[in-house]
């Protein structure tokens, strides 16, 4: 009886995953929907466990703030051939990333990695 009810409960079980339950799933932006969230907005979220906002100014200047730290100045445009989002900073170079839309919100994707953030309207660094 048990082995019976067991199948029957598996078979209907693996009946209803596979008859329309879809999961989400992460989307990259194009290259103009990445231009257009990004310029003029800020971004915040959390870098390598720490919390920022980042700023895209209109002009390619981005500005890094986190929540304990100096601030910094770098550049940003959007590569329109691959839609990523590259970041310039001092330091490091050119760097590129894939924005995603997620259930969330939004996320930096380089390799397996992710970040995940909100889109703040406007220049909202200290607030």
């Amino acid at each position: 009886m048990y082995r019976r009810t067991f199948t029957a409960i598996t078979a209907a079980l693996l009946l209803s995953v596979s008859g329309g339950i879809s999961i989400a799933q992460d989307t990259a932006l194009s290259a103009s929907e990445v231009e257009s969230l990004l310029t003029g907005n800020t971004a915040e979220g959390q870098w390598e466990g720490k919390s920022y906002r980042s700023y895209f100014s209109p002009d390619g200047v981005t500005i890094y703030a986190p929540s304990k730290g100096d601030t910094l100045t770098g550049k940003w445009r959007v590569n329109p051939e691959t839609g990523e989002y590259d970041s310039f900073w001092e330091t490091v170079g050119w760097i590129a990333y894939t924005v995603l839309r997620t259930e969330d919100g939004f996320a930096w994707q380089r390799g397996d990695k992710s970040y995940p953030f909100s889109l703040l309207q406007g220049r909202r660094l200290g607030d």
